[in-house]
């Protein structure tokens, strides 16, 4: 009798593990797949995406801007800022993000060149910062468009610079994953493409958040725009600037 019901016992655990496992698998199985880029898709915190071949995309927080700053003859718009948290990854892909962590070069060079270090030195120091990326990582997201209101070709980078809740800042040329159509061809400034009169550029900033950051929450956001010159003769026409913006409080569920 006692083995008799040992095994009933022993085949309904089993059963529940099983089918707990099958309702997780069914859950998952559930993810909208996308081609590609899985940010756009993910409307309402708590959202979920899957990039194919790539990994899985989860909105963990969001913040409405939708205001201009004006740094004449460019007009910068900022849509939003979000945190978005990226899981199940690919070995390639976290390899691939793993080069947007720590240091850049220019970063380290700035750090240690008056140690007599060769370059070679300081692309190792810039090596040894990056941390490996684990199971899952999040990430600060900048929707945003850029327009040339001027009647001539203008040389321009929106945000050279962007700062986080104070203390958390990014040179964004090294350290944006995401490439779109205000995002720069190379990290120096002969290498972007000026801007046509009157066009208008879509952008979208990708920028890692290191673990140790412990960074929980959006409170605060400011930029560092490039300086404005002339697309022909390169003449400096308008030092770059700086934004601040306070952060709106979403509503619960936006």
């Amino acid at each position: 009798m006692l083995i008799c019901l040992s095994v009933i016992a022993f085949n309904y655990f089993e059963s529940d593990k099983f089918e707990k496992v099958k309702n997780l698998e069914a859950k998952e199985s559930k993810i909208p797949e996308v081609q590609e880029y899985g940010g756009p898709h993910l409307e309402k915190v708590g959202d979920k995406v899957c990039q194919k071949n790539w990994g899985t995309f989860t909105l963990l927080e969001t913040r409405s801007i939708n205001e201009s700053f004006e740094l004449a003859p460019m007009v910068i718009t900022i849509k939003d800022i979000r945190r978005i948290q990226l899981s199940s990854l690919t070995d390639e892909v976290k390899d691939e993000l793993k080069s947007y962590m720590g240091l850049s070069f220019e970063e380290a060079y700035s750090i240690y060149y008056k140690e007599d270090l060769s370059m070679e030195e300081i692309d190792q120091q810039a090596e040894l910062s990056k941390t490996d990326i684990d199971e899952e990582v999040t990430y600060l997201e900048i929707t945003y468009s850029v327009e040339n209101k001027d009647s001539k070709e203008l040389q321009f980078f929106s945000m050279e610079n962007v700062t986080f809740n104070g203390d958390l800042t990014y040179d964004v040329p090294s350290k944006n994953f995401i490439h779109s159509g205000d995002t720069l061809i190379g990290t120096k400034k002969v290498s972007r493409s000026d801007y046509q009169p009157g066009e208008t550029r879509k952008g979208t900033i990708g920028l890692l958040v290191d673990p140790e950051e412990n960074f929980d929450r959006l409170d605060s956001f400011s930029f560092t725009t490039d300086d404005i010159a002339d697309g022909e003769s390169h003449e400096l026409l308008v030092d770059g600037t700086s934004f601040e913006i306070p952060l709106k409080i979403p509503l619960k569920g936006k």
